[in-house]
């Protein structure tokens, strides 16, 4: 992978289950609601208005492996709810190609196996035209089955480059864990933190790889690194992770971990006198959640687009999740990052227009992405090439977020890397050179 930085500016102030139905999430009350509730009316009736007469031609099926148990459940949760909002609101509005679009999502338990037999169920069915896979623990080890597939494999928010970055035919529109350990460092040092620790999922090995390689890269930037510590979803508290980089002077920490536990780790730190910054990324995110816990405070990268933006193309999003999938959680950039990726392959469908929708058909349609942000929604241009594996994505969006903000405040490039103005605009990190 080549290094790729381009600067960024500080914002200039901080911010200012299985069964969908089961995802109630409620944040706390106030004026800041009471706003949030009419842009949602009035995202839904945008959605309502311009909706058309059912499709009738042959389903376009999809097969969606997502981690709806287990340590990191949250972000499959999350893709069945997106999944569901896309699928209704797509076939509310011509379908792709006026074929109704059908997702199937299947619990692969957070586990190797699971996830293998669940891909491997979908890869046999001759009838499944493309397969969506979310699984953070998974992921990293089914380079090898989906080696010569004929089925494309859609990132939904997906980390690992050990497969997204390496095989032909799986396909990555977001950034990865390679660029997510450089920019959670980057975002400390933006935040004015001198002493930073990594807070690393037990249950993922990179996570703890990561941390022995954050301290390094951390000290190129002048920051003293105080280590990192394993944080276990199934912990009942976190007093001693905490009390160890409170000890050390720690002002810094990066939560490499889901926000379910994410936000349980940090309302520890926060009670036990912690009064630094989290970094914070990706599906390791949730506005609702962390926005509940006094103190917080946080400088944060989401791979998927802003959530929070004005911008047609996320109003549309915003609408779709409160009409049909309204106790999802769409305030996050796992969600966001399953929508647009479910966007792109409708892009590419209605670029290749094929007179037979099938596996076969779709794998070549996806070979005609060339160059596209999809009007802001993905963070860099994204062009996929027969034959060869994804390139890593280098690009993603820098806000902050403290408790008591109603959204999180973009910080703004200088350039921006995907072409987007406002806070659609994107910036590109890039990755730490290999050594």
């Amino acid at each position: 992978m080549s290094s790729r930085t381009f600067p960024f500016a500080r914002a200039t102030r901080r911010g200012a289950v299985v069964a969908v139905a089961s995802l109630a999430l409620t944040a706390c009350g106030g004026a800041g609601d009471d706003q949030t509730s009419a842009r949602d009316d009035k995202d839904v009736a945008a959605i309502s208005s311009d909706s058309t007469a059912k499709v009738t031609g042959d389903p376009i099926k999809i097969g969606y492996a997502a981690s709806l148990s287990g340590a990191q459940a949250v972000n499959g949760v999350a893709a069945k709810a997106v999944a569901h909002a896309w699928q209704e609101y797509t076939n509310t509005h011509g379908g792709i190609l006026g074929h109704p679009v059908e997702v199937e999502v299947v619990d692969t338990k957070n586990t190797v196996p699971g996830a293998t037999s669940v891909a491997k169920t979908f890869m046999q069915d001759k009838d499944v035209d493309a397969i969506f896979l979310t699984d953070l623990v998974a992921e990293g080890s089914m380079a090898s089955l989906f080696e010569g597939t004929d089925v494309p494999i859609i990132s939904g928010g997906g980390s690992s480059d050990l497969l997204w970055s390496e095989v032909p035919g799986v396909f990555q529109d977001v950034s990865g864990a390679d660029y997510a350990l450089k920019t959670y460092v980057d975002l400390v040092k933006a935040a004015d933190s001198k002493k930073f620790g990594w807070a690393g999922c037990a249950e993922v090995a990179v996570c703890q790889a990561n941390a022995e390689l954050a301290g390094p890269y951390g000290e190129t930037l002048d920051m003293s690194y105080t280590g990192g510590q394993s944080i276990s979803s199934s912990a009942s508290d976190y007093t001693a992770q905490c009390l160890a980089f409170i000890g050390d002077g720690t002002d810094g920490i990066a939560l490499n971990i889901g926000y379910g536990t994410g936000t349980r780790f940090a309302s520890d730190c926060i009670q036990q006198g912690y009064t630094g910054t989290f970094s914070v990324m990706n599906s390791g995110f949730d506005q609702t959640e962390f926005g509940k816990i006094a103190g917080f405070k946080s400088a944060g990268s989401t791979n998927g687009f802003p959530w929070w933006a004005d911008a047609p193309v996320v109003s549309t999003y915003r609408g779709a999740m409160k009409k049909f999938s309204p106790d999802g959680v769409y305030s996050s950039g796992n969600s966001t990052a399953i929508w647009s990726s479910f966007e792109l392959f409708k892009k590419a469908l209605e670029n290749a227009k094929p007179s037979t929708v099938d596996r076969t058909s779709a794998m070549e349609a996806m070979y005609t992405v060339k160059d596209e942000t999809l009007d802001g929604l993905l963070p860099e241009p994204i062009t996929f090439t027969k034959g060869q594996p994804s390139t890593p994505v280098g690009c993603s969006w820098f806000f902050n977020f403290d408790a008591g903000d109603e959204n999180p405040t973009a910080i703004a490039p200088d350039k921006s890397g995907n072409g987007a103005a406002g806070d659609l605009a994107s910036t590109c990190a890039g990755y730490l050179p290999k050594k």
